[in-house]
């Protein structure tokens, strides 16, 4: 068997075991096998993988103990079984490993299955980022910027980990050679901006006290303020739009308020930072933002530049629409 036949194999049995203890809770050892057993003769070219109780029972560890899964599977004595505390947060988290791993779990899937064909770029940096996070190792990366048109710079880094925001990929890390020492703090890093990457023999310790998921707890995309605080913010959308929301959140605290054939009105704990906005603003013909009217505003100034640009009109423009 292919080292990529058994990496597809880990990753679907992760994935149903995780699945068939949250929808059954309480299900014994012998039920998992059994089912797992079963549902894995539907992929190809990894029938004989060989699922035993001891196979279960090594998964179940990994997953535990995974970094990158954030999630707990407990056994219950009392009912001598194994389930997932409720928590929608650290599963929903899983949906794309998933989604990805059922897509190259079959042999050929290009008649069928049709993927944009743009790639990020950066993406060969993925791999190594992932081995210097893992070993605690800084790394150097010659790195331009959007905003600027100045040759690349050096930036020498401690990485923490890796985000993926629209297709983008983007590194948390801090810079070493900051001029304020004692205020250190994760910045993000695009893939696609780094030139060349180097990994250094240079270990450091990390600061326990960093706790990404925490860090990006409030946020939309890749903007992490601290400084900035999370604010509720309540969108009210037609109802067909609100099917769409309804059925892929914009934020993991998305509460639904109204839905109804009027109206899908919805509440959510963020902070307002720019990439939210330009999301939002993507929705404005069928949206209406009850509050903060800070927002309502930002918006709205958003749509008088596009008008002015859209319509090659200058700011002093009288007949400017607004």
């Amino acid at each position: 068997m292919s080292k990529t036949s058994k990496k597809i194999g880990f990753l679907q049995r992760w994935m149903f075991i995780i699945d068939k203890i949250y929808a059954h809770p309480y299900i014994s050892m012998q039920e998992l096998e059994y089912a797992v057993k079963n549902e894995m003769l539907y992929y190809d070219g990894i029938e004989d993988i060989g699922i035993s109780v001891r196979t279960i029972e090594r998964d179940l560890a990994e997953i535990r103990n995974s970094p990158y899964m954030d999630i707990s599977i407990e056994f219950c004595r009392k009912q001598r079984g194994y389930y997932i505390p409720k928590n929608e947060k650290s599963l929903s988290k899983l949906n794309r490993l998933f989604e990805l791993s059922s897509l190259f779990s079959f042999s050929d899937l290009k008649d069928i299955v049709y993927l944009e064909n743009r790639k990020s770029k950066g993406l060969e940096h993925r791999f190594r980022l992932i081995t210097a996070i893992q070993n605690s190792v800084e790394i150097i990366i010659e790195y331009s910027k959007y905003q600027t048109q100045a040759d690349n710079k050096l930036r020498y880094l401690q990485p923490y980990g890796l985000r993926e925001f629209k297709n983008r990929w983007y590194l948390l890390a801090i810079e070493v050679n900051e001029k304020n020492e004692n205020e250190k703090s994760i910045k993000t890093w695009g893939l696609d901006r780094i030139k060349v990457l180097t990994i250094t023999n240079r270990k450091f310790k990390k600061d326990k006290t960093i706790r990404l998921k925490d860090q990006f707890e409030h946020c939309f995309g890749i903007y992490a303020d601290k400084k900035m605080k999370a604010e509720t913010i309540i969108l009210s959308f037609t109802p067909l739009r609100g099917k769409y929301i309804d059925s892929c959140p914009l934020h993991e605290s998305q509460q639904v308020l109204i839905n109804n054939e009027e109206e899908f009105r919805i509440a959510l704990t963020v902070k307002l930072t720019p990439d939210l906005i330009t999301e939002l603003f993507t929705y404005s013909g069928e949206m209406k933002v009850i509050k903060p009217q800070s927002l309502n505003e930002k918006l709205i100034e958003m749509h008088r530049n596009a008008i002015r640009n859209l319509t090659n009109k200058p700011d002093s423009d009288p007949d400017r629409i607004f």
